[in-house]
């Protein structure tokens, strides 16, 4: 019997580029869509104005965040000079839309901003920017990812969990531009370290971070410890002089790039005027944690957690001696943190909040276990035949 040799995976040519665009469009679309079915992306308007006005409905931290309000504003400017130029919506747009099911508040509220020119235009940008945002993280996750895997299809597969995984963590989120931003972020410092591009980026990838979420501030900590060698250590002796630290040089640079980062995060509080952390129920700390772990608010977190990123985590835990080192590496010392912060101090159930450690980490290591599983089958297949 012979074997169609034909690769499955064609040559780079124009068709495949536009077929892996085409790809990376749809997928980016699906949660955008989702948010505004959820009913969530309906709020994102009036944050934004409060926002911009100094007056967040969440001071501490959203008005700190300062980056997404002024990327969409820069947005909307281009579009007034540009699309609303050309076809200004100012009466020019009418929706009507039947019911058909009875009152809904949530779209009787979206039909009520649809009828305001401004809100129109606003929701145009905050689709387009959000699009953006996914089309670039997933332009990003496919570089990552690649490293560790080498059948494109798979990376697909893998695209298209992460899609849902998006769209499935959006509960109390309205478009949450800064969640995708910071994860850009990441994957932009992760790609950096793996394919050993030019550190000085981060002097860029930094400040916009800080600027942006407070969640940056692992950034430059990610690139530490990847250059930092743990493969000595044993955890039973407690060796930790078999640490290979990086040279003098790279502690100087992280070093600055948290001098920049802290000048950042405390010259927004001082500007704005700083304010305590605002509470959901209960306080930061310990109660929060209670709420996170044992109650039926924590419930709800564990089911938006599986709906997000199902049972891979234990998967993960399973077989975790055999993944790369350095996805063991970013496993052991940013998951733990990730996690344990969240839990402390926010509402579990927003699980948009833990897709950065999906997205840089647990994907990557899934993909990685299925494609090394067949390739050792067909190994053994092989030897036995």
């Amino acid at each position: 019997m012979s074997i169609p040799t034909t690769l499955l995976w064609p040559k780079k040519t124009r068709s495949r580029q536009l077929f892996i665009c085409f790809c990376f469009a749809l997928l980016s679309i699906f949660p955008v869509f989702w948010s505004f079915y959820l009913g969530n992306g309906i709020l994102t308007y009036s944050r934004h104005k409060d926002i911009m006005a100094g007056q967040s409905s969440f001071y501490n931290p959203w008005q700190y965040r300062i980056l997404s309000p002024l990327i969409a504003e820069g947005g909307m400017w281009v579009y007034n000079h540009t699309v609303n130029k050309v076809f200004p919506i100012e009466g020019n747009h009418h929706f009507v839309i039947k019911n058909t099911s009875g009152p809904n508040e949530k779209r009787d509220s979206f039909l009520e901003l649809l009828g305001n020119p401004d809100a129109l235009k606003y929701f145009i940008v905050f689709i387009v920017f959000r699009f953006v945002e996914h089309f670039f993280i997933f332009f990003l996750a496919w570089r990552l990812w690649g490293a560790f895997v080498k059948s494109k299809w798979l990376l697909f597969f893998g695209l298209s969990f992460l899609s849902l995984a998006i769209g499935n963590a959006g509960d109390v989120a309205d478009l949450a531009f800064n969640t995708y931003l910071d994860i850009i972020f990441y994957l932009l410092t992760a790609n950096l370290i793996i394919y050993k591009w030019n550190p000085a980026w981060l002097l860029l990838i930094t400040p916009l971070a800080a600027l942006n979420r407070e969640t940056g501030m692992l950034i430059p900590y990610l690139y530490f410890i990847s250059l930092t060698d743990f493969s000595q250590l044993s955890v039973r002796r407690l060796n930790l002089r078999a640490i290979k630290f990086p040279p003098f040089k790279t502690w100087v640079f992280v070093g600055i790039l948290y001098a920049i980062f802290f000048s950042i995060f405390i010259g927004l509080r001082i500007y704005y005027g700083y304010r305590p952390q605002q509470e959901w129920r209960v306080p930061a700390g310990w109660q929060m944690l209670k709420l996170n772990l044992f109650s039926p608010t924590g419930f709800k977190a564990y089911m938006e957690l599986i709906g997000t990123f199902a049972v891979i985590p234990f998967i993960i835990l399973y077989r975790f001696r055999y993944f790369p080192e350095i996805l063991r590496k970013w496993f052991i010392l940013i998951v733990p943190i990730w996690f344990g912060v969240h839990y402390l101090s926010v509402v579990a159930y927003q699980t948009r909040l833990f897709l950065v450690p999906i997205i840089i980490i647990f994907i990557p290591m899934m993909l990685w276990l299925v494609e090394k599983d067949v390739i050792q089958r067909n190994t053994v297949t092989n030897e036995s035949t």
